[in-house]
């Protein structure tokens, strides 16, 4: 679905956030940077996003995260902001519909193949209810997608470096049965590398699977919980396919 001149990640302005963005076929992906301190207001946010590419985004959606398995279909009209309640999880194949997520150290996740896009939050609590695979079915089964066939970015979060956890956190993700040198180093979580184990266990091909963005405790300009506590801002990352 892609060709070799449409797979560079380019930093580039949108909506007065910096972002790197990157078309894949008929796909558009982007991870926003910050702010690292402090949030404006979302609504005013998303317009921004929106006015900044009125030729390829109608509308986005968005939902208020809970660390759960809870993926959303999105179709039919909306207006040019949409929220749709409790969930970690978007998929659509409408275009110009962006689905969009909030972080500041968990994984953003987003997954693009022919006519259809997601776009998922996972933190631990949400990779051990397994939400990528909740994503994934919805993509096969409701859309007719081919797990080999799927593309796959991981954007910025707390790399295993700097996610010191307690032992409910490997005791959770243990059960899956991936290589834990993957994702494991004492009381160290690699929650990307963790991610892109289990996609791979569901059929997702590794060459098309990436890392974009660095650690977000380690990187000044991204948003961190975990360096800044309730001080921290937010970042977005979207999916969208255009018209």
């Amino acid at each position: 679905m892609t060709s070799r001149r449409e797979e560079t990640w380019r930093d580039l302005s949108v909506g007065g956030d910096r972002a790197l963005v990157r078309r894949l076929g008929s796909a558009t992906m982007s991870f926003a940077a910050g702010p690292a301190i402090g949030e404006p207001d979302r609504t005013h946010r998303l317009s921004m996003i929106g006015k900044a590419q009125p030729d390829e985004l109608r509308s986005i959606t968005h939902c208020r995260q809970v660390h759960g398995s809870t993926v959303h279909r999105i179709g039919g009209e909306s207006g040019a902001i949409e929220m749709v309640g409790d969930g970690d999880g978007l998929v659509t194949d409408q275009p110009g519909r962006g689905l969009l997520i909030w972080t500041a150290d968990c994984v953003p996740v987003l997954l693009a193949t022919h006519g259809v896009v997601a776009a998922v939050h996972s933190g631990w609590r949400g990779s051990a209810a397994d939400v990528v695979k909740v994503a994934v079915s919805v993509l096969v089964k409701g859309y007719g997608a081919t797990p080999g066939d799927l593309h796959v970015a991981l954007g910025p979060s707390v790399c295993g470096r700097c996610y010191r956890v307690g032992s409910e956190v490997p005791e959770a993700l243990a059960p899956f049965g991936l290589d834990e040198h993957r994702w494991l180093s004492g009381d160290h979580v690699d929650l990307r590398g963790f991610l892109a184990a289990r996609l791979e266990a569901l059929g997702v091909a590794a060459e098309n699977i990436e890392t974009v963005g660095g650690c977000t405790v380690e990187s000044p300009d991204l948003a961190s919980f975990r360096r800044d506590g309730a001080a921290a801002g937010r970042q977005w990352s979207m999916v969208f396919l255009i018209p």
